[in-house]
């Protein structure tokens, strides 16, 4: 056999070796994901506003003047993407800290797109204080437009 050939035979067995100690290392066992979360507990991304920012009018896309309340009917007013959250519709928001806001989709925004909500707040501190957070929304009331 030529040097050539002999070359080609190791890098054979060699290979062939490799292949048969990669088939013999133990693989971890596949498990199932199970998703932890509770019962219609949805993971959005939150971002506050206020009614007082530029080019706002502080009156949501519903018509809920929230300039000197940001509550309706007792909830806090939402921005919502109302292809996921139906506009009208009761939430519950479970914030990053445990605390839950009852909310309502009132309001929609440009930036708003997806699992993304925005939180209404009384003042630009507040909205600040808020920043930006991953929280949990679940739909208590879905409101269904009649036809």
């Amino acid at each position: 056999m030529t040097k050539r050939g002999m070359r080609k035979a190791n890098v054979i067995v060699l290979i062939l070796t490799l292949v048969s100690v990669l088939l013999t290392v133990p693989q971890p066992e596949q498990t199932e994901v199970v998703e932890i979360a509770d019962e219609g507990w949805v993971t959005f991304e939150a971002t506050a506003y206020t009614a007082r920012c530029d080019g706002c009018t502080g009156i949501t896309k519903t018509g809920v003047d929230i300039r000197e309340s940001v509550m309706y009917e007792g909830l806090t007013v939402i921005a919502v993407d109302p292809d996921v959250i139906p506009l009208g519709s009761a939430v519950e928001i479970r914030l990053s800290d445990g605390a839950i806001i009852e909310g309502t989709a009132q309001d929609v925004g440009a930036a708003i797109k997806g699992r993304r909500i925005d939180i209404a707040h009384a003042t630009k501190k507040a909205a600040y204080a808020f920043g930006r957070q991953d929280v949990e929304v679940r739909i208590i009331n879905e409101y269904e437009a009649e036809e």
